[in-house]
């Protein structure tokens, strides 16, 4: 039938949007996921003029063009709903003294956009609000951007840190030190990533080192 010839040539369209997703910045590629659902539900729904025989045929159109507005409407609404996420710094030495001087972990994220966990990890567990709160008040926050490539400090913390891939999230203790037990190299659901800030903060207010 050609109505779901059209219907799978805008399965395709979603399925390369999505793949284009994540080398765009995050609100583009959310806005353009929602226009590519909502674009197709009002054509498969209302402007398409594909006829058929059965005649369930015209609710499966209104069907699908009601589904496509819908994933359109959440996706943007995802926008508007979601609360401030985890407020990065770029790495610096200076920041690292800072931290000691506050007595605070440092937890640095080693990140790329075109990392699918890294982008679970932001969209999700970094805009978390018990985990905004922690990271806030007793965490010096640290992103390190690899998406580009060739930044030679960069390059230097990938060997000192020995990071294999991304994402890899490390914690440091008062000394500047990985606690490597903490460390992350997958995605984590926002109580689990708790569950680790925790442990750090534990070390430090119990030993005053670690």
């Amino acid at each position: 039938m050609l109505w779901v010839r059209k219907l799978m040539g805008w399965v395709l369209v979603g399925m390369a949007a999505h793949f284009i997703r994540p080398l765009l910045p995050e609100t583009w590629g959310i806005i353009l996921l929602a226009g590519v659902a909502f674009i197709a539900g009002l054509h498969l729904g209302w402007l398409d003029k594909t006829k058929a025989a059965f005649r369930s045929f015209n609710w499966l159109k209104v069907i699908a063009g009601l589904a496509g507005i819908v994933i359109a409407t959440f996706l943007i609404a995802s926008l508007f709903f979601r609360g401030p996420g985890v407020t990065w710094q770029p790495y610096s030495e200076k920041l690292l003294l800072e931290a000691q001087h506050q007595k605070k972990t440092v937890i640095i994220d080693f990140y790329a956009t075109w990392c699918t966990p890294c982008r679970e990890l932001e969209n999700i567990t970094f805009h978390a609000p018990a985990v905004v709160n922690e990271a806030t008040g007793h965490f010096i926050m640290v992103k390190v951007d690899l998406t580009q490539g060739g930044n030679p400090l960069y390059e230097t913390l990938l060997k000192q840190y020995d990071v294999k891939g991304v994402p890899t999230i490390v914690f440091l203790n008062l000394q500047g030190q990985e606690l490597g037990d903490l460390r992350l190299v997958d995605y984590l659901p926002p109580d689990q990533f708790l569950k680790r800030m925790a442990e750090a903060k534990k070390r430090i207010s119990e030993k005053g080192e670690q």
